[in-house]
């Protein structure tokens, strides 16, 4: 049933609608989760952490106490300790000096037969003064692995994640087949292979074919002028109708290494998208090849 709540906190603005479910929940490409009637929970957008991206918001009555956000890891990431030990090692480089800690860690089983280790830890970032604390959610089957991030936002709401995360996540689960996602993130309408192309700046016509993946990385390929081939890699996102792209990998090196471009994203239908670059306006139209 439609729940609408009101933010009367300074940080957060909420006018959405949102929603409570006692059915499965997709959260993440392959995973599913179950929202109880019981918990004060809704499944909704917070503009000041993201603009597209839905959250698990947990309340108390209208006050907004902590969120969770949810991701799948790219293939090949399925040992929880190396993710760990990276994932710690970031937070410390960015936090400042002796600031940052590990409280707690732990593991759990989900009633879907998903292993999940977590960590807790508070660290003040780099030229912040106020301590954050956050609990991180590994969840494995050995096949995929996603990360759950849950964040207080208020005092009140740090014991309230801590009582209620682990009973959410302990019901992780594959999604059935006929189990469609109540809300769809931006992305998931452009995930596929699509082909077509551009002319250049020296009228020559540019193929162009690159494939937008699950795991919201990307491989590209161009050919200019039926001769030069150009072979790119990197990870891509969508956010208020711009694509941008970061490049990790290029062959031959004609992009730096983490350069970002993007487009506007002009046409879009099932079938066909149309983009135009932000810098040069060149129009870049394509079709959907699978």
């Amino acid at each position: 049933m439609p729940k609408f709540k009101n933010f009367h906190l300074l940080v957060f603005f909420m006018f959405a609608s949102s929603q409570v479910f006692s059915e499965p929940q997709v959260v993440a490409d392959g995973l599913a989760i179950e929202l109880s009637e019981s918990l004060d929970i809704t499944y909704q957008i917070v503009p000041d952490y993201d603009d597209t991206e839905h959250v698990i918001a947990g309340w108390d009555e209208d006050e907004f106490q902590y969120f969770i956000t949810f991701s799948k890891l790219p293939s090949g990431w399925l040992d929880q300790d190396v993710w760990i030990s990276g994932f710690t090692r970031d937070i410390n480089a960015a936090s400042e000096r002796n600031t940052f800690k590990v409280t707690e860690k732990g593991t759990y089983k989900s009633s879907g037969g998903y292993e999940i280790t977590y960590i807790k830890i508070f660290f003040t970032p780099k030229g912040e003064s106020k301590v954050k604390n956050q609990t991180a959610h590994f969840i494995t089957d050995h096949k995929n692995s996603y990360l759950a991030f849950a964040t207080p936002v208020s005092e009140a709401g740090i014991n309230k994640l801590e009582t209620e995360v682990v009973s959410i996540l302990k019901t992780s689960h594959t999604p059935d087949l006929n189990i469609i996602p109540l809300i769809r993130k931006n992305e998931d309408r452009y995930f596929g292979i699509w082909a077509g192309g551009y002319v250049d700046s020296s009228k020559r016509f540019v193929e162009v074919v690159f494939e937008l993946k699950r795991d919201l990385t990307f491989a590209r390929k161009e050919v200019i002028a039926g001769e030069k081939d150009g072979v790119y890699s990197g990870v891509w996102s969508i956010s208020n109708n711009i694509l941008s792209w970061t490049y990790l990998y290029g062959k031959p090196t004609t992009q730096d290494a983490k350069s970002v471009e993007s487009d506007i994203v002009t046409s879009f239908t099932s079938d066909s998208l149309v983009l135009t670059s932000e810098v040069s306006e060149i129009e870049l139209t394509m079709q959907r090849a699978e």
